[in-house]
């Protein structure tokens, strides 16, 4: 291209920016299948969402995500993790692709979903929010397919926390030695399995400390946890308070 017609080329590009309103992308994300669709402004506000997103959130509808912050959409420990990553994105300008990661699904079950957070800039070229992309695992096969030695491992996992899991068992899972095991998921998810279903027992039990009056010791039972004590231990040193404190309400 010429300078001119360079120059050309991006004022059509700015046009069609201005002209396209924010609603059309809203729109658009519905029918993309099985895509999670979010924008966020820099406060942390949620100013967009399909309704896919409202409905993984449980709202019924996008206009019932506008305004609201993580805090308001999940629980703490798991809004704290979101804006962490949020903030990394608009300290460095840096997009976070296809990040791994656990958190519940609209049934409150425990899945894995592949996230994509992407900076959004503003006429004055400075990051103003961000848009966020998730997609479920089970509904994602291309993505999935680096991972699809441990599909069997983490369906296990999932279905089975509360019972007593060998590292030995899910080994046997993935058709590994228990050293080729444990090496292959760190490298894959950056954590240990141990610490993974230990993950996912403390999600399972935050879940049920809030949305239920089960006793603190049925939820240790019910997680997989040997008994209050051993429970009440995993869950301060996972989350940094108790699992008392976590269930009194704030403010």
């Amino acid at each position: 291209m010429t300078d001119q017609e360079d120059a050309e080329w991006i004022k059509k590009q700015e046009q069609f920016r201005e002209a396209l309103h924010g609603a059309q992308l809203q729109q658009l994300f519905n029918y993309l299948p099985g895509v999670y669709f979010v924008a966020k402004c820099k406060d942390g506000q949620v100013m967009m969402a399909n309704q896919l997103a409202a409905q993984l959130c449980g709202q019924e509808s996008e206009k019932d995500m506008i305004g609201k912050s993580d805090y308001d959409l999940f629980p703490s420990e798991q809004a704290e993790g979101y804006t962490r990553d949020d903030r990394q994105v608009y300290e460095t300008g840096v997009p976070i692709i296809d990040r791994v990661e656990l958190a519940p699904d609209p049934k409150n079950a425990i899945n894995w979903f592949i996230t994509t957070k992407l900076p959004l800039y503003g006429q004055n070229k400075k990051i103003i929010g961000l848009a966020c992309i998730a997609r479920n695992m089970e509904d994602d096969s291309e993505k999935v397919r680096p991972y699809a030695e441990m599909n069997d491992v983490l369906e296990y996992i999932r279905i089975n926390y509360a019972a007593q899991i060998r590292v030995e068992d899910l080994a046997a899972l993935a058709h590994l030695s228990v050293g080729q095991f444990e090496r292959n998921f760190k490298k894959i998810f950056g954590i240990s399995p141990k610490q993974h279903l230990m993950n996912v027992r403390i999600q399972a039990a935050s879940h049920l400390l809030r949305s239920t009056h089960h006793t603190i010791t049925s939820i240790a039972h019910e997680t997989g946890f040997y008994d209050h004590s051993h429970f009440s231990r995993s869950f301060k040193k996972e989350l940094g308070v108790s699992p008392g404190e976590y269930r009194k309400p704030k403010g």
